[in-house]
């Protein structure tokens, strides 16, 4: 099933915390957002929040395939700073940068540059 994120001309009009939001379609007619609003995602994405899984391992089948979570700890971040950081845009810059590292792995990992010690 593919999955769409707002696009980020969009993420202006819309609350903080749906500038992070992944979903289907859906998930998305739930809070009444066009299909103009949205951009699909890449097979390999990066995702943001605290998901209930049934299993508690940081990686593991699902129905969308093979996930690996990842923890970011930034140390000595006064809650003002979580604040301003946490509201949905810097997050989602965050999350770009990381995506476009996670595609040129995979990209490497299908052609057969990526080494494997």
């Amino acid at each position: 099933m593919k999955k769409y994120r707002l696009k980020k001309e969009a993420v202006p009009f819309f609350a903080d915390k749906l500038a992070t939001s992944i979903g289907d379609y859906d998930f998305w007619n739930n809070y009444n957002v066009e299909d103009k609003a949205l951009e699909e995602i890449e097979d390999v994405y990066i995702d943001y929040g605290i998901k209930k899984t049934k299993y508690a391992d940081l990686c593991g089948w699902s129905e969308d395939g093979w996930n690996f979570c990842f923890t970011v700890r930034f140390p000595s971040m006064k809650y003002h700073e979580h604040d301003l950081f946490c509201k949905g845009k810097m997050v989602r810059d965050l999350m770009n940068r990381l995506q476009y590292e996670a595609n040129r792995f995979m990209e490497d990992f299908y052609n057969g540059e990526t080494k494997q010690d």
